[in-house]
């Protein structure tokens, strides 16, 4: 069922890169509260880590308890969930493509789309550090932050992936007396709006596209009707108008000559109406020629090719180019 190429993008690792850095310039500033004058200032660390696992670290060593307000604030994010958005949905057929030669393109199909979820924990000593972080974030969502970023470079496309803030959270956890505060955590709940590639190829540029336009053979009727014919007495000059039945006027079908051969006993007749039918006695109007329709050519006939091509004919994935359209009508798409 599934391509048996090897392929691995890294696009999951890439989007926790992605929303990691978006927090990782976060500062604090320390204040003198009696003169207002700044006294320190640092980056709060963040790493991908559970919420769990980050509290067990936090609080589960007596010896790392002990510096716990050296430790704090820091942030930590993780992956809760995956899920498929159905809204984003483009059509399966479409593909990215990139130059890779001059007659080779690198190609994959358009991302299938998906929503990665974080949640973002931040864990602080105090209320004040705690809100001090949020405030540096919530002003950036409205409710989503946009990021440009190229996740595939061989296919070398640009992709606007939005960072959407769901929810903001804050929990108090107590130790001790009732009044004794042992940290202020803040969980932030994230939606990203990812692309998932699949393998990449190399097909052959198309520079070339024909559109050819048959007649249906099974068609006794139309725009073109070939005739095998016997019996043929008389001429059947090019554009006159021929008949079966007692006359014209009653005619149960009725043509114009496009073209005759008495050597090949071939009739093709142009904008025909009403049935034809095999053993039919054709007659032509000016030259009172009659022949008998012995049946009629089955192979479909090439009405009309329709050839495009890139202007100029060297235009690559990515450039400006337009089309020049060659449009060539029976009968000179007879060979």
């Amino acid at each position: 069922m599934l391509d048996n190429n090897h392929f691995y993008h890294q696009l999951t690792r890439k989007a926790v890169v992605l929303f990691g850095r978006l927090f990782d310039d976060i500062t604090i500033i320390r204040k003198n509260t009696q003169t207002g004058k700044e006294t320190g200032r640092f980056l709060v660390p963040i790493i991908y880590s559970p919420k769990e696992k980050m509290i067990t670290r936090l609080f589960s060593d007596p010896d790392l308890l002990k510096s716990i307000g050296m430790i704090l604030p820091r942030m930590s994010f993780e992956i809760t969930g995956i899920s498929y958005d159905a809204t984003r949905k483009q059509n399966s057929l479409l593909r990215a493509a990139k130059s890779n030669t001059s007659t080779r393109v690198t190609s994959s199909y358009m991302g299938v789309p998906y929503d990665i979820t974080f949640a973002l924990n931040i864990y602080a000593r105090n209320i004040d550090d705690g809100t001090h972080i949020v405030e540096q974030i919530l002003p950036f969502f409205n409710p989503d932050f946009t990021v440009t970023t190229n996740m595939i470079p061989e296919l070398g496309a640009l992709k606007d992936i939005p960072v959407i803030l769901n929810s903001v959270a804050n929990d108090i956890q107590y130790e001790g007396d009732y009044d004794s505060v042992r940290y202020v955590n803040w969980t932030l709940t994230f939606t990203m709006k990812m692309y998932y590639y699949g393998p990449i190829s190399y097909p052959k540029i198309i520079k070339t596209v024909y559109a050819n336009i048959y007649n249906d053979p099974s068609l006794q009727s139309g725009y073109i009707t070939r005739v095998n014919v016997v019996n043929a007495n008389g001429i059947f000059k090019a554009e006159d108008f021929v008949y079966t039945g007692k006359n014209f006027r009653t005619a149960n079908a009725y043509g114009v000559v496009v073209k005759y051969s008495a050597n090949t006993g071939k009739l093709v007749l142009g904008a025909t109406q009403g049935q034809f039918r095999v053993n039919n006695t054709i007659h032509a109007v000016s030259t009172n020629g009659t022949c008998q329709i012995q049946s009629f050519e089955v192979d479909p006939l090439l009405l009309s090719e329709i050839k495009i091509e890139p202007d100029p004919i060297n235009a690559q994935p990515g450039d400006d180019y337009g089309y020049n359209v060659t449009v060539t009508e029976w009968p000179d798409t007879e060979t």
